[in-house]
């Protein structure tokens, strides 16, 4: 009997649900907020807190911003509640797959342009609700009129990215136009290289579409700075000549910029007068690094959000070096991206957090494993890191983690009198094991980037994620064995005997099996990432609804917490494939290759100046920023070189070079979220720590667990065997 459906999803069907779909879930979200409902649990958000907030001036804005702001806030909760379509697609195609041997190879393509039309709408609403990453190193120490001038200058920045994306993607959308219907040439009318054929155009508009959102949100955000910086200019009572050069430096980076945009508007092969456009043409690749690099830093410290510093500064460069018709790079750069399939998983692994964290999970999670190991020496710092690490196995997601075992474990424990620093550091190093053990979201970007697959790398960073989680958990038996007082066992009184524990154990059955089957459909290869994910994230609401916390308001806080935090990710991702990929395109890979080649460093030398580096870098930009900026250079120098061990110890097997690398490089990401004095666990957990607890004591809580880090990575490097053993049994 021939069970085959051959059911092929309509286009008309795909457009309708996703323009009726929201609307229908706005309508039973406002009606139950109506009815008095209200949001379970915390917020699973990917973004560190600065710690002590700053209640300060607050711009007031004027009709436009108001105006703006609505706009951005209705078409991101618009796009927000699509991700509720991708749980139930997924499960559809995994039943047809292998229930029926119906391949419905339309769920994956729909899926994927779902998400990434999601990610550039979303940008905006990112932007208002200041979700996107900056690194503020020199920004929050200045006085508020320089930072309000600081303001006004960099935003400089963003409307280069923004207007050169909108104009290019106006270009890269109306291409894929049909003649008939628009004023399209080149592709005219084109569709996906599938089966299922869908037409594109579409798709490619919402890079206009959302390159405008951002435009008017960034206008919005200009009015609030320049009335932030009028304000701060009339109290400000001691010198402000260093506010002013940065005010003057603003509005002649601001003419320049109109300037260069006539003549693009103008012209086509020769510039106007006193026009910069291709004026570094002539610089060699040396001279380019030196000026590309040096003005990443010197823009980052300024406080711009990572993804317009990137995409900025790449905008900057492809005119300056290249010129106007090299601008259209950009859509062709972010397009690739923003419809990869492996990319696709991130904001499923995210919603598959939330809608853990709403139902209450991570709390019942901490309280089985806590009345369980309570009765050892620092049983509770040990039930932190084992309850971190099971986190990181459902959800993949850091901040997560981190935030809220500090919500959850960092009371319990002072209150029990733990040394604040074995207290607050567990958190920390347990909670950062999101970004090692599978299912991790940073994998998944390195996968893509590097050209590996993430089935691999998941299975070969579990036993290293594993040894460190053990590691933690020795470090702090050891702490509180030596000296009882630093972290005393649970009081007797306050035990439980085993049928209680057993009970407690059968509460968590549901998301244990949702773990085993997320990790195990990986592992047996079954399912790709990304199916895995889906099943996951249908998963959660099944275990949600066994909560009885499957509602409304939890629904649309999950969704608004998945766009936040996979809108980060993803625009920092555009952003800095347009200016990696210019550098790569200059020859800036061959040149580095040539230059470490040239200093005679033997591989495992090569391999140590790149950790330092990877450390360097975690100590003030964030791990995607990292990952773009380092891994398109380092990995192909890494795959030419060969690692025949050291110490007359094993190597690493050629094939297997890039593998090894990218749990090396997770490892070392683990570093740099824990490294003084800008790692973002210091931030997220100083974020909900009380009063008393100083970023001093942060600081110190964090040494030893780096130490046990470098440690681990050291094992890491010196036994290769720990990250290929468990891919070599299962893929051969």
């Amino acid at each position: 009997m021939n069970l085959e459906i051959n059911f092929v999803l309509p286009h008309w069907l795909y457009w309708a649900v996703l323009l009726l779909l929201p609307l229908i879930v706005m309508f039973f979200v406002d009606r139950s907020f109506r009815r008095g409902a209200s949001v379970d649990g915390g917020d699973t958000g990917e973004l560190p807190s600065s710690g002590e907030a700053e209640v300060g001036y607050k711009p007031p804005g004027n009709l436009f911003t108001t105006i703006v702001d609505r706009i951005s806030g209705f078409s991101g909760r618009y796009v927000a509640y699509w991700a509720l379509v991708a749980p139930f697609a997924f499960a559809y195609e995994v039943l047809l797959r292998y229930a029926f041997n119906s391949p419905t190879n339309w769920v994956h393509e729909s899926m994927t342009l779902m998400f990434g039309m999601q990610y550039l709408v979303a940008g905006a609403f990112a932007l208002r609700e200041g979700g996107h990453v900056r690194v503020d190193i020199l920004y929050q120490r200045a006085k508020p009129v320089n930072r309000a001038a600081l303001d006004v200058l960099t935003s400089v920045f963003f409307f280069i990215f923004t207007i050169a994306l909108m104009v290019t993607g106006w270009t890269f959308f109306s291409q894929s136009v049909s003649d008939e219907l628009f004023f399209g040439s080149s592709y005219a009318n084109e569709t996906s290289f599938t089966e299922w054929a869908i037409q594109f155009y579409p798709v490619k508009f919402m890079l206009f579409f959302g390159a405008l959102l951002l435009l008017l949100q960034g206008f919005g955000q200009l009015i609030r700075d320049i009335q932030a910086c009028r304000h701060h200019w009339r109290l400000h009572e001691g010198s402000r000549t260093f506010a002013r050069v940065l005010l003057v430096i603003a509005v002649v980076l601001g003419a320049w910029t109109l300037f260069e945009m006539v003549n693009v508007a103008v012209t086509d092969y020769e510039s106007l007068p006193f026009s910069i456009e291709h004026s570094l043409g002539s610089v060699g690749i040396g001279g380019l690094t030196l000026v590309m690099f040096g003005a990443l830093m010197v823009v980052l410290v300024a406080g711009l959000p990572l993804a317009f510093v990137t995409g900025g500064l790449g905008v900057v460069f492809l005119y300056l070096v290249g010129d106007q018709a090299m601008l259209n790079l950009m859509p062709s750069r972010i397009f690739p991206m923003m419809t990869n399939y492996q990319l696709s998983a991130i904001p499923l692994f995210i919603f598959m957090a939330s809608v853990l964290e709403k139902a209450g999970i991570i709390e019942e999670l901490f309280d089985v494993v806590y009345k369980w190991m309570g009765g050892l020496k620092a049983g509770l710092a040990i039930a932190t890191v084992i309850a971190s690490t099971l986190l990181a196995a459902m959800v993949g997601v850091i901040g997560a983690a981190v935030v809220t075992m500090g919500l959850i474990a960092l009371p319990a424990m002072l209150k029990r009198n733990y040394d604040p620093e074995i207290a607050i550091g567990s958190i920390m190093a347990g909670g950062t094991l999101g970004i090692l053990i599978p299912p991790s979201i940073l994998a998944i970007i390195y996968g893509v980037i590097a050209q590996q697959s993430v089935g691999e790398l998941y299975l070969g960073s579990l036993i290293p994620g594993l040894m460190l989680a053990f590691m933690y958990g020795f470090y702090c038996w050891l702490r509180g064995t030596l000296n009882i007082k630093m972290a005393p066992p649970m009081p007797v009184e306050e035990r439980v005997d085993m049928k209680e524990k057993l009970r407690l154990l059968r509460n968590m059955l549901a998301p244990i099996i949702l773990v085993v089957l997320v990790l195990g459909i990986i592992f047996t290869g079954i399912a790709t990432p990304v199916e895995a994910a889906g099943i996951g994230t249908f998963g959660a609401l099944v275990v949600a609804a066994m909560h009885r916390r499957l509602t409304w308001p939890n629904l649309h806080a999950a969704c608004m917490t998945t766009l936040v935090a996979s809108a980060m990710v993803m625009w920092i991702i555009f952003g800095a494939s347009i200016f990696v990929g210019f550098y790569i395109l200059q020859g800036g890979q061959q040149f580095v290759q040539e230059l470490i080649s040239g200093a005679g460093l033997g591989p495992y030398a090569v391999l140590a100046l790149m950790m330092v580096l990877l450390v360097a870098l975690g100590m003030f930009l964030d791990w995607v920023g990292i990952l773009l900026l380092a891994v398109p250079i380092f990995v192909p120098l890494i795959q030419g070189l060969n690692f025949d061990g050291v110490f007359g110890l094993p190597g690493v097997d050629p094939a297997d070079v890039s593998l090894w690398f990218g749990v090396i490089y997770l490892v070392n990401m683990q570093m740099s979220f824990l490294s003084p004095p800008f790692g973002y666990a210091l931030f997220y957990i100083k974020g909900v720590c009380p009063p008393h607890i100083t970023m001093g004591q942060i600081f110190r809580a964090s040494f030893p667990f780096l130490g046990i880090q470098a440690l681990g990575l050291l094992l890491v490097i010196l036994f290769p065997a720990l990250v290929t053993w468990l891919p070599g049994l299962a893929y051969g």
